[in-house]
């Protein structure tokens, strides 16, 4: 990973008032004084037609220089505005990478399952960090800019600032989890898998009749451990903690935290909680584990292989992490061995085709390609239009979505013309509002985004051959980047 940019973002300065042009007094006098003149001598009615010019002159030129400041100002505006959109770009490509940087330090149990951390030989003792959740923490992003109005200090408090930065306190203060037993069950489940991912049995020892109770017997730290291990409890009021250097109690709603944990988790509701430590009060995004992913991460474990040392065979949409964008449409839709899989139809497209075997997943990847889309951008950002020509059903779950304007299938012939005409339509009236604008880009004009998603291509260009030498013309695609994804 690149290191960190410590360079301050540049706030852009406000744009400054165009200069008055200068009112040219002199070339309106010349006219009028000569007019006049010849008028004296010459006592013709035309001379004063002629003095008239100079006070003309001089309104034209006044006209003149207030229209040129108008488009002085409307350029700088323009250009303010992109200097303020490169901004804010630049500051979520820093917050993206801190956080990044933050969470390879500090690894919560889903990091360490997505990428397995190497181990150490460090000790495990009380100043061992535990990440209890993820939170605002403050950021080292700097700014720098003369500019104090109100958009100014809201970014530079943004920039201050990092939304799901993991939060982690010292393992030998203890964890108490308060709430629902269920919840904080889960809840104290993931910690324990963290810290059992982070370091061997060897390091870390899982002691306490709790261990078995809650599912956590199959981790190899509360089968063997090594001689000084550091002993860790998961314990509640039914199931005493025994010997432990450290504790993380569940106790239910409104119970008394025990003497001597110095960190407390209210988990309010699933994936969210309040956190007290020393340091003050705030919220978190909390992990949850259920017994059988427990048991799952200790099996994987109890057979010597990393969490994931593959490609899995099924990820939720839920369990992967999506980002916004002010310029492209990114979308996380898959997991590798390694790392997400984010594509962008903007940037790396603008066609993606997806190819595979019938029943390999091709509809179900165009809808989670689409639903991840959906998910950050609202419909003033972007636009789809589904084409389904295998059935009809393949789009059925998204067709509630604000951000979908049309479903076009092979179920209403008459209805699926009427939409590829529509759709014809709606491209030669794009394409007029970029020429009328000088714009090469939609980007650079208020306007949505708008993907068009089809399931069996070939039978759409089969039914409608028009759309091959018209709308989806070979020509048209001329020199575009294509995103070729393959399922097996």
């Amino acid at each position: 990973m690149a290191g960190m940019d410590t360079s301050p973002i540049v706030i852009p300065a406000r744009p400054s008032d165009p200069r008055r042009p200068p009112i040219r007094v002199l070339a309106a006098v010349v006219p009028l004084a000569g007019g006049i003149l010849m008028w004296l001598f010459s006592g013709s009615v035309i001379a004063l037609c002629v003095a008239a010019l100079g006070p003309l002159m001089l309104v034209a030129s006044v006209l003149d220089g207030a229209r040129s400041r108008r488009r002085e100002r409307r350029k700088a505006g323009i250009e303010h505005e992109q200097a303020w959109q490169d901004a804010e770009g630049e500051l979520a490509r820093r917050q993206d990478q801190e956080r990044a940087r933050r969470r390879s330090r500090h690894p919560d149990a889903a990091t360490c399952l997505a990428e397995p951390p190497l181990r150490s030989g460090e000790t495990v003792d009380a100043a061992t960090l535990l990440v209890v959740g993820a939170g605002t923490r403050p950021s080292g992003i700097r700014t720098t800019g003369g500019c104090t109005d109100d958009r100014a200090r809201d970014f530079q408090e943004r920039c201050g600032v990092l939304d799901g930065a993991p939060v982690a306190i010292p393992l030998g203060g203890g964890v108490c989890v308060r709430g629902a037993t269920p919840i904080s069950a889960a809840v104290g489940r993931a910690l324990v898998v963290q810290l059992c991912l982070r370091f061997g049995a060897g390091q870390l020892a899982l002691t306490g009749d709790g261990v078995q109770a809650h599912g956590l017997a199959g981790l190899p730290h509360a089968r063997a451990a090594g001689r000084g291990a550091f002993r860790l409890a998961l314990t509640d009021e039914a199931h005493p903690a025994g010997d432990a250097d450290a504790l993380i109690r569940l106790v239910e709603p409104g119970g008394e935290v025990p003497e001597g944990i110095t960190t407390v988790l209210d988990v309010v509701e699933p994936r969210r909680a309040e956190l007290r430590t020393p340091d003050g009060v705030g919220v978190v995004s909390v992990e949850a584990l259920s017994r059988e992913q427990a048991q799952a991460a200790g099996a994987s474990l109890a057979d010597g292989a990393a969490p994931v040392g593959a490609v899995p065979a099924s990820v939720a949409l839920s369990d992967v992490a999506q980002r916004a964008s002010s310029t492209g449409l990114p979308a996380t839709i898959g997991r590798g061995t390694a790392d997400d899989l984010e594509v962008d139809i903007v940037e790396d497209g603008p066609h993606a085709i997806v190819t595979g075997m019938t029943g390999s997943g091709k509809s179900e990847l165009l809808v989670s390609w689409v639903a991840a889309i959906a998910a950050q951008h609202p419909p003033s950002r972007v636009g789809f239009v589904l084409a389904d020509f295998k059935g009809g059903t393949a789009f059925e779950a998204l067709s509630a979505l604000p951000q979908v304007a049309a479903v076009i299938t092979d179920l209403d012939e008459a209805g699926a013309r009427r939409g590829v005409s529509s759709l014809t339509a709606e491209l030669r009236r794009r394409e007029g509002v970029l020429a009328v604008a000088g714009a090469r880009d939609i980007a650079e004009v208020d306007m949505p985004r708008l993907v068009i998603v089809v399931d069996e291509f070939a039978a759409l260009l089969q039914e409608h051959p028009d759309l091959r030498k018209d709308t989806l013309a070979p020509d048209s695609l001329s020199g575009s980047k294509h995103t070729r994804i393959d399922k097996p």
